[in-house]
């Protein structure tokens, strides 16, 4: 058995971190002094089953990751008891992974079951196999659904209201909804389909199903979304509506056909996540200032940047809701809408009927509009209008696909604008990604891999503590409850603008900003939140460069 001197000597923890432990082991002298460090966040969970890896002289797998449902056999009660996962299985060699691979029983069950094959049996940690474990059961729940949607494929007559395939559909939306998904990915392969959500930006096996039924509901979810059953060689695009658990829901589904089947993406429309106030939406405090002071300007171009999924929208929102009164008149042009709010006029752009950004803006322009908000600016026409809008007095809310929040401004000059009407048009901008937020119920020290704390060791303070979800039924098993914007974000003044109509580089106008206006980076921001305990040092690194 490694020793805590051994520990100590290899580094890995210190002789103080030692001593807090076998503090610890002495109140809780079930558990095991490598337990306890990981517990308390000073081992990583790969050097956690390193050294017990090498203690029982077993292989050890880090992540359980592409495990294919359909081929395991095994009852769930059963997977549970021995805390086992057959996570690569082929017709002569199965590989197992179990919290305790030298479980004589265990071994001894799963060489009865797959008596023909060499079998491997790998350590892996209790966290990875209970979030298979759930996998598994999900697919257990459903099978007397998926009887009887056979039975309804064969003409056989089934008992109770609603369809059997229906009633999958139901269960799937459930879920997804109950998990907190954005998005449904419903993707044919070559024996069947896998079901994936996504949760806060990440894609979690969901369920998995025989091609039969696949092609089932594939055919209900088109039908349902008003698309052409039929066709399945064009993409096609469609929605439909539901009350769940007293809440609307709006889906938006894609199909897109592919070698193996169409590939199907729900994306889940919840009104609740974009009503959200500025305070609610997670800004820190500085930043949140400055925003709020740049939307209270009666006239400019306030941008909000970042890549596709990283929130822009519900901060443009939110800052709707923050602006909108009865005395001002807001107008948004979106490509498509995607929630509708009272007060607000909305319009959709449809580019088969001629109504594109520029040509609503210029029709909006018309309607004596305080405040305008465009989806994106994504074209020479549309950024001539909007600054000509923000120049007449009139605020405009845009978004743009920028790296940083300085980016923006060389970003519109390359589109086509002159500088000096970049510099007089614009208010400001924030730049934001979006990283996942600790579970509160199984949040526990975390120690980062060094590669993450070397480059920030310098402005580190002495006593700094990094924190992670170790997966709970609260959260899924994923360690996360949620996620919150990091961002950067600076208001122009008379010097920045003369900045900017001179054409000055990037490199100049972050300097500018850094050194005159304290302008703190995205990486910063995140640090920070890592710092609290919000989320993750290796989140933050996700999204952002120190």
């Amino acid at each position: 058995m490694v020793t805590p001197e051994q520990l100590i000597k290899l580094g890995l923890i210190t002789k103080e971190q030692a001593k807090e432990a076998l503090e610890k082991k002495k109140q809780n002298p079930n558990k095991s002094f490598l337990d306890i460090l990981y517990e308390l966040g000073y081992i990583s969970k790969e050097e956690y089953l390193k050294i017990l890896a090498f203690d029982l002289k077993v292989p050890y797998v880090t992540e359980l990751k592409n495990v294919r449902l359909r081929d395991i056999k095994v009852p769930a009660n059963i997977l549970k008891q021995f805390r086992a996962i057959p996570f690569e299985i082929k017709y002569n060699k199965v590989k197992i992974a179990l919290v305790n691979p030298l479980d004589y029983n265990a071994r001894n069950y799963f060489q009865r079951i797959y008596r023909n094959a060499q079998i491997e049996f790998y350590l892996a940690h209790e966290e990875d196999i209970n979030k298979v474990l759930q996998l598994i059961e999900n697919r257990q729940q459903i099978q007397q659904i998926i009887s009887d949607i056979k039975k309804e494929l064969r003409g056989e007559a089934i008992t109770g209201e609603e369809s059997a395939i229906m009633r999958l559909i139901d269960f799937i939306l459930r879920g997804a909804i109950k998990k907190k998904a954005s998005d449904i990915h419903i993707e044919a392969d070559e024996d069947g389909a896998l079901i994936r959500i996504r949760i806060f930006g990440t894609l979690y096996e969901f369920l998995d199903l025989e091609s039969e039924i696949f092609n089932a509901i594939s055919s209900r979810i088109k039908l349902e979304a008003g698309m052409d059953v039929s066709e399945k060689r064009k993409p096609q695009d469609g929605a439909f509506s539901r009350e769940i658990d007293g809440n609307h829901f709006d889906f938006r589904v894609s199909t897109l056909p592919t070698v193996w089947g169409e590939s199907i993406v729900i994306r889940i429309l919840d009104k609740r996540n974009i009503t959200k106030s500025l305070d609610e939406s997670g800004i820190s405090p500085k930043n949140l200032e400055l925003l709020k002071k740049a939307i209270s300007y009666p006239n400019g171009i306030f941008l909000v940047t970042g890549p596709t999924g990283s929130g822009k929208s519900t901060t443009l929102y939110a800052t709707i809701n923050e602006v909108t009164g009865v005395d001002k008149k807001v107008i948004t042009v979106e490509d498509p809408v995607e929630y509708k709010l009272r007060g607000i006029q909305q319009v959709s752009v449809n580019e088969r009927a001629g109504l594109t950004f520029a040509s609503a803006l210029k029709a909006i322009l018309r309607q004596d509009p305080d405040i305008i908000m465009i989806g994106e600016i994504r074209d020479m026409e549309t950024l001539e209008i909007a600054i000509k809008a923000a120049l007449t007095g009139h605020l405009v809310l845009s978004t743009l696909h920028t790296n940083d929040a300085v980016g923006a401004v060389s970003r519109m000059i390359d589109m086509g604008a002159e500088p000096f009407m970049v510099g007089a048009a614009l208010v400001g901008v924030e730049a934001q990604r979006l990283v996942k937020t600790i579970c509160p119920h199984c949040k526990a020290e975390h120690k980062p891999p060094e590669a993450f704390l070397e480059p920030i060791r310098s402005i580190l303070p002495k006593d700094a503590k990094f924190y992670m979800g170790r997966g709970c039924e609260k959260c899924n098993m994923t360690g996360y409850a949620g996620r919150t914007p990091i961002t950067e974000i600076f208001i122009k003044d008379d010097k920045l603008e003369a900045m900017i109509a001179k054409n000055k580089d990037k490199v100049e106008l972050m300097e500018y900003l850094k050194n005159e206006k304290g302008f703190k980076p995205m990486f910063y921001d995140g640090l920070l939140k890592a710092l609290k305990g919000i989320t993750t040092l290796e989140e933050v690194y996700k999204v952002a460069r120190p």
